[in-house]
Order: structure tokens, then C-alpha cells, then sequence
């Protein structure tokens, strides 16, 4: 791990020098323009993570650390507010004055954000959502402060996932034991690479074990994308034992447009969901949604304890932890006994 002497050696300056910009003083000491640019070129071709206790220490807040969340701006906004519950849950098991930036970014657009390069803005960030273009950048373009990517794949990040395969594969293994013979798979109309992989599993686990794929439906993210991918499904005839639905929203909306048009969940036709929204909603709604849910409550925990490690030294090298998707089997996939 590359350390202060290797940034000023780098940038042909003295270590005093390379604190001073680091800890944004460079205009109160009168440090030229050229070499705060050199010093930030050597950190970033270095791959440098300032210590968050250290640079703390010299500022004015000494006793506060910045985390910044990366989300991407669109449907999966409504997903947030379960990370953010693990984020406060781990912060206060920790007692530790930590703020929170929530900063919503562009799919495909992550090189634009300038702020992930200033290293004044933030102590350290979680990054979710990102697109294959928003991976090859930052991966090739190393971040200077500790980064901890969400369920994403990095060699030299801190990464918290889930086996998103095994996720689509134990929907499938679950709806089959239910005796389902032909299934409807319900997507996002813009794939995304966690739901694109447990969605692909879904369909292989499926036609490996000859169970037919009828359809598969492409909308909106939402509950009102679910009712439009009902009525769709209605008006293409050829109804199938059971619909899996890239997330518990879908799901929602798919069983209001089949109770509007009199087809029984999981009467005539079962549901089964990724728990990506709220557990309550599923788990209350009428019938009860089966999800394979996404721990993202521990996830999220997990993250914000990785970056204390990396704060208090604990942790100096890239760690990658893997959590195990959780099958809750609810009303929408049981079997009626009469």
C-alpha cells in the first residue's frame, strides 16, 4: 500500500508538502496550482488512501467523519432507505460522530462526479449501482479515498455483495418444488448486472430441468410497471403456472392487474419476487409476496464497518464479503390444500 513519502517521491515534493494539499490548505500556504496538480496526478496513479483518522485530526471537525453513498438516480432510489437503515443501525453500534452525504448520480455517468477525485469532500464512499461503464472507469482510474463498492465485483476496492446467481437459482429451485411447469419472467426494461445475473440464473436453472419459459416481459421498475406487464401477460393468452419478477414492486403491481381481472395468487397462477423494497410491504401485502430477499440492512452494515477498519488501520488491503440471499416462502406460492 502506497504511503505519504511514496506521493511526495512521485510528485518530487517534501512530505510536509503533500499534508499540506491533502488537508486543503494549499491556497492558505500559497502552494502553486502546478504542483497541487502534480501531487494529485502522483496520488491518484498511486492508488494513496489518506488515513480518515489523520486528515481528521488536522481539520476542524476533528471528531466527524464524511461517508459519501453513491446511489444512482432512478427506480432503485426506492431501495435506499433499507441501506441507509443498516448504515445508521452499524453507526450507532459503533458510537462514532459519522455523517451521511447521500449523492445521487447518473447510470453510466459516475466519471462525471468530480467530488469521488477531491479528496476534501469526503473521508470515504460506498458506491451502489454502478453500470459496467461506471466499473471499467473507476477501475481504471483509481479513486483516492477508501471506497467500498455495493454488490458490485472489484480487484481493488472493498466490495459487500450477495451471490446473485445462487439468488435467481433458489427462485427457481423453490417454484419447481411447488410443482410449477411453465414460468413468465418479468425484468427491467434497462438490464442492470445484479438483476441481469439473478434473472439469467432464474431462466438456466429453469430450462435445465425442462420447465417452459413462456415469456419475458420488459418494464418499468415500479408497481405500476408490474400492473403493465399483468395486462400485457393477460392479453397474450397462454397464462403460466407462475411469474418471477425482478423485484417485490413488480410483483405488487402484476397481482393488482391479475386481482382486476379475477385470476387468483397462487390459485391459478403463483408470484414469486427479489426482495429488494421494504420486507414489510411483501410480507403484508395481499396475499403475501415469497421473495428471495437481499440482505441489504447487513450489507450496508457491513460497509460502514469496513470503513472504520480502514480508519483505525484495522484493515489495509482490499476485503470482499459475500452474503447469502434469504427465501422467505409466503401466501403468493403456496399450495392451496382443500
Amino acid at each position: 500500500m502506497a504511503t505519504i513519502k511514496d506521493v511526495a517521491n512521485l510528485a518530487g515534493v517534501s512530505v510536509s508538502t503533500v499534508s499540506v494539499i491533502i488537508n486543503n490548505k494549499a491556497e492558505e500556504r500559497k502552494i502553486s496550482t502546478a504542483t497541487r496538480e502534480k501531487v494529485e496526478e502522483a496520488i491518484k496513479q498511486l492508488n494513496y488512501q489518506p488515513s480518515i483518522s489523520a486528515r481528521k485530526l488536522r481539520s476542524n471537525e476533528s471528531n466527524v467523519y464524511t461517508v459519501g453513498v453513491f446511489w444512482a438516480s432512478d427506480f432503485r432510489m426506492s431501495f435506499l432507505s433499507r441501506f441507509m437503515s443498516g448504515l445508521q443501525s452499524e453507526i450507532l453500534k459503533l458510537q462514532m460522530p459519522i455523517d451521511i452525504a447521500i449523492c445521487p448520480y447518473e447510470s453510466d455517468k459516475l466519471r462525471f462526479e468530480k467530488r469521488l477525485y477531491n479528496l476534501n469532500t469526503y473521508n470515504a464512499v460506498i458506491i451502489a449501482n454502478t453500470t459496467d461503464d461506471d466499473n471499467d472507469y473507476i477501475n481504471n482510474n483509481p479513486l483516492p479515498i477508501p471506497t467500498v463498492m455495493f454488490n458490485r465485483e472489484s480487484e481493488i476496492y472493498h466490495t459487500v455483495g450477495i451471490d446473485n446467481e445462487e439468488a435467481g437459482k433458489k427462485a427457481a429451485v423453490h417454484l419447481m418444488a411447488s410443482g410449477v411447469k411453465s414460468v413468465n419472467i418479468i425484468c427491467q426494461k434497462k438490464s442492470y448486472l445484479a438483476m441481469s445475473r439473478r434473472s439469467g440464473a432464474f431462466l438456466n436453472e429453469c430450462l435445465k430441468n425442462n420447465i417452459n419459459i413462456n415469456d419475458i416481459i420488459y418494464v418499468e421498475g415500479s408497481i405500476a410497471g408490474g400492473a403493465e406487464a399483468g395486462n400485457t401477460l393477460i392479453s397474450r393468452g397462454n397464462l403460466p403456472d407462475a411469474v418471477f419478477c425482478d423485484s417485490d414492486s413488480i410483483a405488487q403491481g402484476l397481482i393488482y392487474a391479475l386481482k382486476e381481472h379475477s385470476i387468483s395468487v397462487p390459485q391459478q397462477m403463483k408470484v414469486m419476487a427479489v426482495g429488494m423494497g421494504s420486507p414489510e410491504f411483501s410480507r403484508f401485502f395481499i396475499p403475501s409476496i415469497s421473495v428471495v430477499d437481499i440482505p441489504m440492512e447487513k450489507m450496508a452494515a457491513k460497509c460502514m464497518k469496513i470503513i472504520t477498519e480502514v480508519a483505525s488501520h484495522e484493515l489495509t488491503v482490499p476485503s470482499h464479503t459475500i452474503y447469502e440471499s434469504v427465501l422467505h416462502e409466503r401466501e403468493s406460492t403456496r399450495s392451496i390444500k382443500h
